[in-house]
Formats: C-alpha cells, sequence, structure tokens
C-alpha cells in the first residue's frame, strides 16, 4: 500500500514540476458521500444495511500550457464495497492533452478522456450525484476511456459534433483485442436551452481471435459477441428554474445469445446463434421551489436487457433463461438545498422495481452531501 501512496504522490510532483515551473496551475475536487438505508431488498443481505460512505472523491490538475494546448490529470476514489477492508485509493480517471483550433472552432482530446455517448444527456439531468446516467448505470458505455476524440461546431452555435476512436474497454482497463469502439454523436441547439442530439458507436468483436487477451464483458451474454452497437436519441430543455429531458437507446450484441435450442439430458445439443437486444428509457426532470435555494428532482428509467423473450442468455441447471420477466424500472426523487453554489444537501429516495413474479421492489433512502471547490476561485 506504501509503495502505491508512493507512486502517486511521485506521479502528482512530476506533473508540478512540468506544469507548475511554467506558471500557476489549478487544483478543483468534487466529492459525493451518503448515508444511506435500505428499507427493503430482495438480498436479505441487503436488508436493513445503511452506512455513511464516500461514493466518489475526484481531484483535479488543469494546466493551460499555451492559449490552444491544455492538459489534465484526474484523480478519483471512493470507498469500497459495504464489508472490504480495503483503504480508500485514488486512481487515474482521465488524464490527456487537448488542443483547441488545430481544426478550426474544434478540439482534440488524446489519452484518457470523457466518451460522448451520454454526456450531454448526463449534463441536463444535473443530478450526477445521485446517480449515473441511464446508459452508465447500466453499463452500455464508460465514462471515460483511453484514445483520441474530436469535438466542435459544424454550423455557428447551433449544429455540433463529438468524434471519438476509442479502445472501448474504458478507464480501468487495457485494451483486450484488436479492434477500436468508434463513436459519433450529433446535435443541434436550435433555440436557448433546447438540445436535440442523435449518437451511435460500433465496435467490430470476434471472441475467436487468438489475438484476444479477454471477451470484452460489455459485449457478452451466453457468449461473446461478433460486434456490438448502439444507437441514442436525447431531447432536453433547461431554463434557469427547471428542466426536462428524456433519452431512448438500443444496443445489440450481434450473436452472442442463442435460439432454437434443443436440450437433450439437461445439455444443450443444437442452437442458433442470436443478437442480443438491450433497450432503455429515461425521463427525468428539475424544477426550483418557491422555497429559497430548494429544488426538487426526479426520474424514470425503464430497461430491459433482452428484448427478445426467445433468445437466451444463459443456461443453468437445466434451465435456459431469457428476455422473459426480466425488466426493470427506477424510480429516483429528492430534493436539492443548496445554502452556496458550491454545497448541496439532497435528501433522495431510490425504488428499483422488477417485472419478474415474486420479487418485490428494492427501496433505499438516502441523505447525500455534494460538495465541489475551484482553486481559480480563491
Amino acid at each position: 500500500m506504501l509503495r502505491k501512496i508512493f507512486l502517486v504522490l511521485a506521479l502528482l510532483l512530476c506533473f508540478y514540476n512540468t506544469l507548475g515551473a511554467q506558471g500557476k496551475f489549478y487544483i478543483s475536487g468534487m466529492v459525493f458521500a451518503d448515508y444511506y438505508y435500505n428499507y427493503q431488498n430482495n438480498a436479505k443481505s441487503e436488508q436493513n444495511r445503511n452506512a455513511f460512505i464516500f461514493r466518489r472523491i475526484y481531484l483535479t490538475f488543469d494546466k493551460n500550457i499555451t492559449s490552444d494546448i491544455k492538459v489534465r490529470l484526474r484523480l478519483e476514489s471512493a470507498h469500497g464495497k459495504y464489508g472490504t477492508t480495503s483503504k480508500i485509493f485514488p486512481f487515474v480517471k482521465n488524464a490527456y492533452l487537448e488542443w483547441s483550433n488545430l481544426i478550426p472552432r474544434h478540439r482534440i482530446y488524446f489519452g484518457i478522456s470523457e466518451t460522448n455517448c451520454f454526456k450531454n444527456a448526463e449534463r441536463y439531468w444535473g443530478y450526477r450525484s445521485i446517480e449515473k446516467d441511464i446508459l452508465g448505470l447500466n453499463k452500455i458505455s464508460s465514462s471515460a476511456d483511453m484514445g483520441i476524440g474530436i469535438k466542435g461546431e459544424l454550423v455557428g452555435n447551433v449544429l455540433h459534433h463529438w468524434v471519438t476512436v476509442f479502445n472501448g474497454t474504458g478507464y480501468g482497463s487495457s485494451e483486450v483485442d484488436r479492434y477500436k469502439k468508434i463513436s459519433y454523436s450529433l446535435w443541434v441547439t436550435p433555440v436557448k436551452g433546447l438540445m436535440l442530439e442523435a449518437y451511435a458507436d460500433y465496435e467490430k468483436q470476434d471472441p475467436d481471435d487468438a489475438q484476444n487477451a479477454a471477451v470484452l464483458e460489455s459485449a457478452r451474454d451466453y457468449r461473446g459477441s461478433t460486434g456490438y452497437y448502439t444507437v441514442k436519441g436525447f431531447m432536453g430543455y433547461k431554463r434557469e428554474r427547471f428542466s426536462f429531458g428524456i433519452e431512448v437507446f438500443m444496443r445489440t450484441n450481434k450473436e452472442s445469445g442463442i435460439k432454437d435450442v434443443i436440450i437433450d439430458n439437461g445439455t444443450i445439443k443444437n442452437s442458433n446463434k442470436a443478437d442480443v437486444k438491450k433497450i432503455g428509457l429515461s425521463i427525468f426532470g428539475s424544477v426550483t421551489t418557491p422555497v429559497n435555494k430548494l429544488r426538487l428532482f426526479a426520474r424514470y428509467d425503464y430497461f430491459d436487457p433482452n428484448k427478445e423473450e426467445m433468445v437466451y442468455t444463459d443456461f443453468s441447471d437445466g434451465k435456459l433463461i431469457g428476455g422473459s420477466d426480466d425488466e426493470s424500472t427506477l424510480i429516483i426523487a429528492g430534493l436539492d438545498y443548496f445554502p452556496c453554489r458550491n454545497v448541496h444537501i439532497l435528501p433522495n429516495i431510490l425504488v428499483k422495481g422488477y417485472s419478474k413474479r415474486g420479487m418485490k421492489s428494492d427501496i433505499t433512502a438516502r441523505i447525500t452531501l455534494y460538495y465541489t471547490f475551484d482553486s481559480k476561485a480563491d
């Protein structure tokens, strides 16, 4: 553990010596902390569980090397899962160089940078301190990845786009195969506060490729897929006193499931490959209340991890598991009290419902503390 701490300190020292010597650089931070209580849960071990936790801690270092070139290093940490004894330890969430106007009206990112899958929708949701966007929550895409991105304006301040080429494994893993994830987001902001966005991504996969170090978990169901793609649409409207958004998506894992299955003596004798399609819908909003410095927020998610009943993603104890009764919903509601701009106290409740017969809803009540700081403000 001490060795790891020394490595992090050495990394920060190198960052300081390299960039700080050329002028002042800036430090910012963000914290999500909770007290939670599981009022009701399907797992007996989770029932009545409660704890104080740091759910996320960011420490970010930014430096403008020139007027057009900027670098960022962001460290993230959090408490481990309930019952673990590991200490809070940081890891690299972002480490990239940003180059503006090398292509006019565009920014180029190289390194571990943000992905373009749900960044816009998450900004309109506005409560990442409470929960991830639906695509991040259901592991459709990571929030950061290693590779290159280009983001900019196509027509004035109205038509925008963002293209990325990433490993596809997220920020916490090295590359595991020879293929790359290509993503494209195109959005329009025709009037103030309104955004309409379309997004798509694709990555070829080959679970039998000898060069694979591992099969990408997000593209694995019954077996590893031969490729996956995501399509998404988002509409958001945001003004000073209220915000609203709706997001829909479909993720397809090519040939990762099976159909037309023949079972003999408890084993699969024959089957055909089938695509597994995952769909989701998220509707959210917030509004300023008549009470000073108090907002109300709410969200509804629907997620189906396999929309085809006769496509199977698992075979266990002689039984096939397909897309029947596997849907779930998530309802989030809460209050946001902000005594000052950088500090928020958010009592909130999360209710996860299941379509499977006999399963009750999981209900968690929380009080969340969210705060930020920035040395630029000093």
